[in-house]
């Protein structure tokens, strides 16, 4: 038998500065497009702000429990794909999709809090 050895390159964990700044920013990013949400004239672009807020939240409720930072650029491209739907789907009136992301979203989002805390459980410890 032979043993094949691969290599593999070491993780940068992402800095703790880093979770809470992203955490700060994200929400503050949500809150102010969810105060000019209601003065946008266009009822579809209206829902787009509002959509676009609720992606920013859900990546920045997720940030603090991402500890690498490979994961952390998949989540931040997760959620520049989820704008790009919300997009397409809130100005071709598409509800199915819209009410799918937006549930889809924070759960995703939830559940990054879920394995963080579970991965922190010690079961049969």
């Amino acid at each position: 038998m032979t043993s094949v050895v691969v290599y593999e390159a070491p993780r940068k964990e992402l800095p703790r500065a880093a979770k809470g700044g992203v955490f700060v920013l994200f929400w503050i990013i949500a809150i102010v497009l969810w105060i000019i949400a209601p003065n946008i004239t266009d009822p579809r672009w209206g829902a787009f702000i509002v959509d676009t807020g609720l992606v920013f939240a859900s990546v920045g409720f997720a940030a603090p429990g991402i500890t690498w930072t490979k994961p952390f650029r998949n989540t931040l491209i997760a959620g520049a794909i989820a704008i790009l739907l919300f997009l397409w789907a809130d100005l071709n009136e598409v509800t199915v999709v819209v009410y799918f992301l937006r549930m889809a979203v924070p759960f995703a989002a939830l559940l990054t809090s879920v394995y963080t805390a579970a991965g922190k459980l010690k079961v049969w410890y």
